[in-house]
């Protein structure tokens, strides 16, 4: 029973304790380090921002180059099948009927 007793009048206290802090007003420090805080992060996300632009255009770059290069060797391979079905495709019928039925 103790632990909960512990848990509820901890509770209790930080709802008192955020309400206060809601109240009170805030020294000038305290909110020329929190606009110093905010710019810092507006900061670290533009850069992080650009980072990832960054990443993903190399991403890009190597995409279109390995595509390229897939679609050449595709193409070269869509060439070689298109000259075998062609030559098969000029090449005389065979006899059909086998040797032994021909007499």
């Amino acid at each position: 029973m103790l632990p909960l007793l512990r848990f509820a009048s901890g509770i209790l206290v930080g709802v008192v304790g955020v309400h206060l802090l809601k109240q009170a007003k805030a020294p000038e420090a305290v909110k020329s380090f929190a606009q110093k805080a905010r710019s810092g992060l507006d900061k670290a996300g533009e850069e992080l921002r650009e980072a990832t632009v960054s990443g993903l255009s190399a991403v890009e770059k190597s995409s279109a180059a390995l595509r390229s290069k897939l679609s050449t060797t595709a193409d070269s391979s869509e060439a070689a099948t298109d000259a075998a079905t062609t030559e098969t495709a000029t090449a005389p019928p065979a006899d059909e009927t086998a040797p032994n039925e021909k007499a």
